[in-house]
C-alpha cells in the first residue's frame, strides 16, 4: 500500500511539474516606437520559424502596452513586430523569465 502511494505521489507531483512548466507566463510589451506595430510574434531562441501572430486583428499603438500570456517555457525567446509600413524590427535572446519589455524604434529594447 505504501509503495502505491509513493508511486500516485510522484506521479501527481511529475503532472502538477509539467503542467506548471506548459502554463502561460504573462509578460507586458510597450510600444516607444513611434510607430503602430500591426503584427508581433515571440518563438523560442532555437526555433527558425515564427509564432502566431500574438495581436490577431488588433494593432499596438505607440505608447500603448500589450499584455500577452506565452504559452509553454522559453529559456530565451526572440520578438518580432512589423509596423505599419511593412518594416520590421527583431530582438533575441530575451531571457525566459521577462515579464516586461520596451521596445524603442532606433532598435534597443529595456525589459525586466
Amino acid at each position: 500500500m505504501k509503495k502505491m502511494l509513493v508511486g500516485f505521489t510522484a506521479a501527481i507531483f511529475v503532472l502538477l511539474f509539467f503542467s506548471y512548466t506548459a502554463m502561460a507566463a504573462p509578460i507586458s510589451i510597450r510600444n516607444s516606437t513611434g510607430f503602430t506595430i500591426f503584427y508581433a510574434y515571440i518563438s523560442d531562441s532555437g526555433t527558425t520559424s515564427w509564432e502566431e501572430d500574438i495581436l490577431g486583428s488588433d494593432v499596438l499603438s505607440n505608447g500603448a502596452t500589450l499584455r500577452v500570456n506565452v504559452r509553454g517555457s522559453y529559456r530565451q525567446f526572440d520578438l518580432k513586430v512589423v509596423d505599419e509600413d511593412g518594416d520590421e524590427m527583431l530582438w533575441y535572446n530575451f531571457p525566459g523569465n521577462v515579464t516586461q519589455i520596451t521596445i524603442f524604434g532606433d532598435g534597443r529594447a529595456e525589459y525586466q
